[in-house]
Parts: structure tokens; sequence; C-alpha cells
């Protein structure tokens, strides 16, 4: 029989029960006030742990249980090869803090916990000093002049003397495994492991001997520490604890104990100069006697006698500063050194009981978590099957599995709160899990689809929090150098970055013009920037961090617009440029006219609010808007052209290509849907961008087979209102590239992992929830919200609750059998009005 999974909401107060309060505040949990004494610790323990798939959702009496949003499976992850099924990023459950990501692989006798730490990176200052982020040491514009000339003259053209370098680029690399080992439990049965998607908590439960074990194992925003914890129906054994790191050097590393904790510090490189510094504590919390500790710095753990529970402290950092990547600091990155921090950050967890420590963690993860639900029904029985058992029942061609989908979305909201805080950095390629010394790409931020794909689930699900790390990563790392890249490469107001970017500023282009020629990277970012105050309506923050980014990258494109003299005909273009990784180098690419058309529109939108003074500045924006080419122009066979050449050049083909670039206006921008009159009326422009979308197939063309491609065209499709298509998108991508942990897989389910789709799920997920679009620039007219624009019957009679909309509203809304919406209640604090919500075929819901 079909349900609706039920959702778990925390209350304004609530007491654990052992005695400590929680005070939720907007940001999500003040501190946690101990009580005097505490209750037995097995009863508290044994009130928590109620099964391996409600795992710990009942810190407070006042929080229901959960019992299916979860990802169980009744096996150990495995450390396999990475083109095995036993690989760790194919099984193991992911879990973090931010700063900190943890997964748990290894049977319970010799289990691990792979650590990661935000910032340890390879390459940058801490690797050459001399690094300059890519920049040359004298000016490349001269070249300029040139290049466009000839672009213009031959339509196509070279800007090789552009081009850069990657030295020193480097990759963000694992820290190492923290090892448990307890040789007695050799012999297991019963074994579950889950994450539970409500909590962020990961459990294991197994028998061994006589006697039942649970462990569970959470990374601490709050604490600032990750905590595992085990807990027995007899007398624990002896555990032992370490460190270990079988990639790095024995010289670049060393690991220690002491009376009650182990200990790892190491450096990235010896030098000169000498590297990055990293250093990690796991400690032992509560009573407990040591026993041993060796020369490989293996601490073993005796519990005191009758001792049923044993808690460790993890606690990692590096010596890199974000904050010290600006000319003062001489672009060091350098910090201060992680060992006292770490150890003080350790310590005062330490004050902390187990069950506070919990306590607090879950009080902040459901405080983001529980800012929005989706529910969908389960018609297979799903949320009773293992989670592989799930993956292998589901089939693209068939019905999908709204229990499946429902659980990947909730997944990437969980990825999304436990890979971007802000005290961190933000989600890269691979979020916050890594398990080498060299990632794929350096698991790095690529920025012409995978770092905005990685943040569409934010804005409209509550997780705004996430973007702080977004915003202070570009404050600090790239508007430093990119202003600098900017004046070297381009002669340029304002700042710039390109395709890739490291943690160490690295903003000018690398070595091919195809892939890195790509300045349109931070205009492509600064949608989120306004989308950050369209959904909440902060104009104390747009005044102080987002205007002055989004005004930079106004001022560098209105430095860089060329009067288009191949065509003459009065427009404004980019020359050069490169549509992301195909095609020529030439002019008037789309995808960099429609967002440099957002660009600017949002500066104007913004101007007023933040009281903008400089007019002359605010005049170029305006005269240079106003002869933009919109990017929007059609080809011989009725698709969107990629490029305004025209199409006797021999570009603009019928292409499978991975990128939609030319469609960026349509979504998850809105020059194309909105501001060109696409979603609403221009019918042209909706048939040019179907016909776009059925010749770029379904995302396993010969270029890649990647689960991003496949979410971008899902979403793309849902757009169009086509339920079909984005419905049947999303069921290819979840089942060609999704992985039975959940994880999505680059080239069908073959390594190497890469975290966008995960995170562009939720976005095509949401676009076929709902379309939200804002007005352009001085239209005041009643804005119209879709709800349901392309919801499946598959999800019949589900329902959504706080659902962000554009104007710091809010919106409940639930459908029919025939997924059309029936029911919408907004709700709004910021006062912003003049909003009508319809649903697919026009029936109005609400007004406001």
């Amino acid at each position: 029989m079909d349900y609706i999974l039920p959702r778990s909401e925390p209350s304004s107060h609530c007491i654990p029960e052992d005695g400590a309060k929680l005070d939720f505040t907007t940001n999500g949990y003040q501190s946690a006030i101990a009580p005097a004494s505490f209750g037995d610790q097995k009863a508290r323990l044994l009130s928590i742990m109620k099964s391996t798939l409600s795992t710990t959702a009942v810190i407070c009496g006042c929080l229901r249980l959960s019992d299916a949003k979860s990802f169980w499976s009744s096996s150990p992850a495995g450390y396999g090869p990475d083109d095995s099924d036993n690989y760790l990023l194919k099984t193991g459950y992911p879990i973090g803090n931010g700063k900190l990501g943890i997964i748990s692989f290894g049977a319970p006798a010799s289990e691990k916990l792979s650590l990661n730490v935000d910032s340890l990176w390879s390459g940058g200052p801490f690797e050459n000093t001399s690094y300059a982020g890519g920049n040359p040491v004298s000016p490349k514009y001269p070249a300029l002049p040139k290049i466009r000339a000839n672009i213009f003259q031959n339509g196509t053209g070279d800007l090789t003397p552009l081009l850069g370098t990657g030295d020193n680029y480097g990759s963000n690399r694992v820290l190492g495994n923290i090892t448990i080992s307890i040789p007695v439990l050799e012999a297991y049965s019963d074994y579950k492991r889950s994450l539970d998607l409500k909590t962020g908590v990961h459990t294991t439960q197994f028998t061994s001997g006589n006697a039942s074990f649970t462990t569970s194992l959470f990374c601490s925003y709050p604490d600032q520490v990750c905590v595992y914890h085990i807990e027995s129906t007899r007398n624990l054994p002896t555990i032992t604890v370490g460190f270990e790191d079988i990639f790095t050097a024995e010289d670049l590393v060393a690991t220690t104990c002491n009376k009650n904790s182990a200990q790892m510090t190491g450096y990235t490189q010896v030098g000169p100069p000498q590297g990055m510094k990293y250093s990690a504590i796991a400690r032992t919390l509560g009573d407990s006697t040591v026993t041993g500790c060796s020369d490989s710095g293996r601490l073993a753990i005796q519990s005191s006698q009758a001792q049923k529970t044993q808690t460790i402290i993890i606690a990692a950092g590096t010596d890199y500063d974000q904050k010290k990547g600006n000319k003062q600091a001489n672009y060091s990155f350098k910090g201060e050194d992680p060992e006292p921090i770490i150890s003080a950050i350790v310590s005062k967890a330490l004050t902390k009981t187990y069950m506070t420590l919990l306590a607090r963690h879950v009080a902040d993860y459901q405080a983001l978590e529980g800012a929005f639900s989706l529910e969908l029904p389960d018609p297979n029985g799903s949320s009773e099957l293992e989670t592989a058992v799930i993956f292998s029942n589901y089939d693209w061609t068939g019905p999908g599995d709204p229990f499946l989908e429902s659980l990947l979305f909730d997944y990437s909201r969980h990825l999304l709160i436990s890979s971007s805080r802000d005290n961190s950095l933000p989600a890269n390629l691979q979020g916050r899990w890594t398990e080498r010394l060299e990632s794929a790409w350096g698991a790095d931020y690529h920025a012409n689809i995978n770092l905005q794909m990685n943040y569409w689930g934010a804005e409209q699900t509550g997780l705004g929090a996430t973007e702080v790390a977004l915003w202070n990563y570009m404050k600090d790392t790239w508007v430093p150098r990119g202003t600098e890249t900017a004046k070297l490469l381009y002669n340029a107001d304002g700042w710039v970055v390109h395709n890739e970017m490291n943690i160490f500023g690295h903003t000018a282009m690398k070595e091919g013009a195809q892939w890195a020629d790509y300045p349109a990277a931070a205009a492509w970012m600064m949608q989120h920037v306004w989308d950050r105050f369209d959904y909440t309506q902060d104009v104390n923050w747009l005044r102080e961090q987002g205007y002055p980014l989004l005004k930079g990258i106004a001022q560098f494109w209105v430095s860089q617009l060329q009067d288009d003299k191949f065509f003459n005909d009065g427009t404004l273009v980019v020359n050069p440029c490169n549509s992301p990784e195909t095609g020529p180098t030439t002019f008037g690419c789309a995808h960099y006219q429609q967002l440099i058309h957002q660009v600017f529109d949002n500066v104007l939108s913004s101007a007023n609010l933040v009281g903008e003074k400089d007019t002359a500045f605010l005049a170029s924006v305006t005269s240079s808007l106003a002869k933009l080419d919109s990017g929007i122009h059609f080809t011989t066979w009725g698709g969107i052209k990629e490029w305004k050449l025209p199409d006797s050049y021999g570009y603009d083909v019928e292409s499978t290509h991975r990128h939609l670039s030319h469609l960026v206006g349509w979504y998850p921008g809105y020059s194309m849907s909105s501001y060109a009159g696409g979603y609403g009326s221009n019918a042209s422009i909706q048939a040019a961008v179907k016909q776009t979308l059925i010749s770029r197939g379904s995302g396993n063309g010969e270029d890649a087979n990647a689960g991003w491609e496949k979410v971008w065209r899902s979403a793309c499709w849902a757009r169009l209102n086509d339920t079909v298509m984005a419905y049947e998108e999303l069921r290819y991508a979840i089942d060609v590239n999704f992985a039975n942990n959940g994880l999505s897989m680059y080239t069908a389910l073959n390594q190497p992992f890469q975290i966008d789709a995960n995170f562009g799920l939720a976005g095509a997920v949401l676009s076929m929830l709902v379309v939200d679009l804002p007005l352009p620039h001085g239209v005041t007219k009643t804005r119209t919200v879709v709800l349901g624009p392309a919801i499946p019957a598959a999800w019949a009679n589900g329902r959504v609750e706080g659902l962000r909309i554009r104007g710091g509203i809010s919106v409940d809304f639930e459908w029919d059998a025939d997924g059309v919406v029936t029911k919408a209640t907004p709700s709004s604090t910021k006062g912003k009005r003049n909003v009508v919500f319809v649903n697919a075929q026009g029936d109005v819901l609400a007004k406001l």
C-alpha cells in the first residue's frame, strides 16, 4: 500500500533524555547546558539506539522516530580497487561537519575511518613560494587587439598568447585513516550499518560472542569534532586506536600516542619551502585505562571494570588560512600551527558528555535538515529493503521508485550540510571526501557547471547557511588574485577567474583554450549571489558582501565587451570566448551573453537597495545592457545557437556534447526563460530549447556518460513543463550513474566519484516541483509562480513543506494522484507580495 514518509521536526525547545537543554535559534542551536547529574549511560543509549534504521532520531523526546530516511547495508563498506564494486566511494556512507569528512569502512575487528580536512591540499605557495595563481610575471593584454581583430575578420581565432600554466596547482588530498582495532570481534553476525538522513549519524550494529554491539559516528559542527562511540551489552574488550597513512613517505608524517590520545602530524613536502602542516588527534572521553602505547603510535584502551561504552573524540586541521590569500599577507595562505588549535578543540569537547555532544550535533543538523520536507509515496515497499537492493531493482525504463528518488533528494541535502558550513571551504568536486593524495581533477572547483551545480538545492530548501562558505571563498581567494588577473590578461577593471580554481587563488587560465578560456565563471556564480538576496531579502548581506562581488564582475564585463565587427549589427559581444569545453575560439558565445545579461540586470536591481552612489558605473551598465547581444539566436535546424557565427561555419550542428552551456539562460538561469519571455509566452524559444535538448540526447554521448549532464537535462525538460522527459532523465541518471551507496560516478558506474550529480539531482527535482523566475529590472507586475510544472503521476499524492520562493516567501503544497497541485499555503515574513501561485494547468492556488 502507498504511504507518505514521515517528517521529523525540531520544536522550539527540546530536553534530551540526559537533561541537557537545547535552545534553538535561527542559527540552529545555542550551547547545551550540562545538568548536575546524569542517569544510567546504558539506559540513555538504549533509548537512542532503537534500531539500525532509526538510529538516533530520538535524541530528544520531542523528536519523532524516522524509520525510513536511511541508507543501510548488511555488510561493511570496503576499500577495494576503484574499478570494483567494493570501492570505498561506492560502498561507504559519508558524514561531515563542513571542515571534516569521514567515511567508515572495514569489519568490526578492524574498522577504519577515512579522514578528510577541507584545506589539506598539495601545491600553491606551500609547494613553491613564487606561486602566483597562474598569473604571468608581465602583462599579456597587449596581445588582445590582434586576437580580437583576427576573430572578427575570420570568425574564429587563436588566443594562445593569453594561456597560462597549471604548475603547482595541487590537489585536495586525504589525511589518512583512523584505525580502530578490536581483535576479539573477528567473528560477528547480524551486521547492519546505516546512515540516518534525519540526524546525520552513522550507526553500526552487530553481534559477537554473547554480546551485542552498537557504534555511532557523527561529525559535529557545534563542537568541531567527529565522535566515535561504541556500546556493548557486556564489558568492552580492549580497543586499539591509531592513525595510518599508507600513501605518504615516512619522513613526512609521524604517528604518536600518549596516556589518552593518538596523534598524526605531517607535511605535504619536506621543502624548501616546508609544505602544509596537518595534524589530527583521537582522544578518549570518560573513564578508561591505557594499557599500551606502541612505537607506531597505536593506543590500547582498556575500559574500566564493568564499562560497556567508550567514546573517542577526533579533531584535525592544517596551517592553511584562507584570510591570508591577499597581497597584504604576500599570498602566503599560511596560518597558525594546527596542533595547539585542535588540541584545544578536543579539550573543550571533553568537558561534555557523549549525550550532550550527540544532542548538540543533532539539534544543529536538524535545524538545517528540518527546514524542508519532500514526501513521496513508497508503492514498492522499498523502505523495507536494503539500500543496495533498491538500487539493483531500479530500472530507468520502468515506472521508477519514488522512495529511492526521495531518498536521493534528502541525501543531496545531507551531503551539502556535511560538506559546506560557514567556517569551511565550499563543497568541491568530491564534496568533502577523497581517499587519495591526487584526486581526479584535483577535487578542485570547476566553475563551468560543477561548482554551480553543487549549490542548486541550497536556497530553495532552506540551506542558505551552507553558502556562507561559498561567499567567503570567492571574496578571500578569487577577488584578490582575480583583480590582478583582470589587469594582466585583459587590462580590465573589476576581477575575473576562469574554469579551474584551487584554494590558493588560481585565477588565471591554464593550458588549453577550449576548457581554460572561461572568464565567464564568476559571472555564472553571480547568479547564486543574486539568488541569495532574492530568496532572503537580506539587504545587509547584499550591501556588505553580495553587491561588492556583483559590482566587480560587472565592471570587468563593461570594460571587455566589444562592438560586433563581424555582423556590424550594433550589439556588444564578448571577444574572445570559448563555449565550455567545445567548439572554437570565437566571439558572441551564447553562454557568455546570457550570463552577462543577468549580471547587469542584477546590478541595476541592487543599486537602490544598497545605495550605490557611483552614477558613472550605473550609466555604463545601463548603456551596455541596452546594446548587449542577448545570446539567443536560432539554428537552421531549429535549436538554440551556441555561437553567434553563421551556421555555414559548421559549428552549430546537432550534437550530443555533455554541456548545455547555451541553455544556461533557460536553466538554471533566467535571461532566456524569464527576461526574454521564454517560459511564459515565447513559443519560438520554447521550441528551440526543446529541439536543442533532443539534439543533445540523454547524456551518454561519445564525450562522456556523467550523471551531472543527465540531471541538467532533466531540469531543462522540467522547465518546459515536460513531465515525461524530465522524469525519464532523472531515472536514467539514477540508474546509470548512482552507486549502491548513493554517490554518483562520472562514467556510468565507473570511477571517479564526482559529487555534482548528487547535488544536481536536487536541482532537477526542484525544477519538477516549481518554476520561480525573477522579473527583469524595472518590471513591477504580479509575478507568477508555477507549482508542480512536471510532477509525475508516480509521485502521487505527495507534498512539500518549506519550499522557499523569491521575495522571502515560503510555501507548502500538495498534489493529487495525477501530480496536479491542488492546495498551496504560502507565507511571508519579509512583507514581499504581489505573487500568484498556479498549478501546471493554470488554476490559481493562492495569492500574496
